[in-house]
């Protein structure tokens, strides 16, 4: 049972490896011989790749990592979550939602690692206290974006230093609208880092 169990997780994990390599592949233009690198300002990309990283490390050594595995899932629900409630109209209106890589990165992905967590990851390992140092991560980017908005100028082509409309002072009508509603957010993000600790207990 443990066997069949095993293999099973190795070849959901398999498929979601290629699904995903192929959605940032796509992304970053690599099968049109370019390499779009400005991309990796963006959240989604960032933690698309590090779940991928994770998995495919996976893949090798075969055992639990459910501490970073329910930090990899943490990042990758922000990521699915954003984006359906506060990006995708835009995308959806422009034209660019119905694309591989858009479906992959932000919908089938995300629900992949969830998934994976509930189906395949060890339970009663995440620590009280993981959610307040998953919360570090966005953070962390969102502090990268301000340092790079300050000194990098715009990102590839856009007309703004910021990825996100959400983030962008110029959108918001300044600085402390942008900062309430970043705010806002991060109490979002704390708590689903504590339902993902409470799922954890039990499940």
């Amino acid at each position: 049972m443990q066997n069949e169990r095993v293999m099973t997780a190795t070849v959901y994990r398999t498929v979601y490896v290629a699904l995903v390599a192929a959605a940032v592949a796509i992304n970053f233009g690599f099968f049109r011989g370019r390499a779009y690198w400005h991309i990796l300002n963006y959240y989604t990309l960032l933690s698309n790749i590090a779940c991928l990283v994770f998995f495919a490390a996976m893949l090798v050594r075969r055992r639990p990592a459910p501490r970073a595995e329910g930090a990899i899932a943490y990042c990758i629900a922000i990521t699915g979550i954003i984006y359906a409630t506060m990006l995708a109209p835009a995308d959806f209106a422009e034209g660019n939602f119905f694309t591989f890589q858009n479906i992959v990165l932000h919908y089938v992905g995300p629900v992949m690692v969830i998934v994976d967590w509930l189906l395949f990851c060890p339970r009663r390992r995440i620590r009280t206290t993981d959610p307040l140092l998953w919360l570090l991560i966005p953070l962390g980017y969102f502090g990268y974006i301000l340092v790079r908005s300050t000194f990098a100028g715009n990102i590839g082509t856009t007309d703004s230093p910021f990825p996100y409309d959400f983030i962008d002072p110029a959108v918001q009508g300044g600085w402390g609208p942008m900062l309430g509603g970043v705010g806002f957010i991060a109490l979002g993000m704390l708590a689903l880092g504590y339902l993902i600790l409470l799922l954890d207990r039990k499940l």
